[in-house]
């Protein structure tokens, strides 16, 4: 509850100490909050330079709104899928590669074996990563998931 609050009211220094609380050994290049929603930057050595995580509301839907049971939500539903990034190079290997050739189908394929909850309703790649999109009937507003690389070069 305290960290929807603080996202918001877009208080990035109480979510920044809340976030280092818990996670003290990441990497972290940057973190930011908008009223809707977060993103945490984690740096990674050339040639990516860094890697976001987020979610959000998409811009332009509302202001300063964010559920805490909906991020609960999201955050049960995806954390499986990053624990296969995390722990599986095959499994990030291959999204990797359906991501880099476009490949939608096989995308949707590979994240819907983690996140099996009806609530996901759109997997987009996009910026070289994807978007994860969210619905509950709880909610007038769709809620994103993200995760893209940024490359130097």
């Amino acid at each position: 509850m305290r960290w929807s609050k603080a996202v918001r009211k877009a208080d990035l220094d109480a979510l920044l100490a809340m976030f280092k609380s818990v996670v003290k050994t990441a990497k972290l290049n940057s973190f930011s909050v908008n009223g809707i929603g977060y993103f945490v930057d984690f740096a990674f050595e050339e040639p990516v330079l860094q890697y976001t995580n987020g979610t959000t509301i998409p811009p332009g839907s509302t202001q300063f709104t964010f559920s805490t049971p909906i991020h609960q939500a999201i955050a049960r539903a995806v954390l499986p899928f990053y624990r296969a990034l995390a722990s599986s190079k095959s499994y990030a290997a291959a999204l990797a590669a359906a991501i880099n050739g476009n490949h939608a189908a096989r995308v949707r394929s590979l994240i819907r074996r983690k996140v099996p909850t009806a609530a996901l309703k759109c997997i987009q790649i996009r910026f070289s990563g994807l978007f994860l999109d969210f619905a509950y009937a709880s909610s007038k507003f769709t809620y994103r998931n993200l995760l893209f690389r940024e490359i130097t070069g």
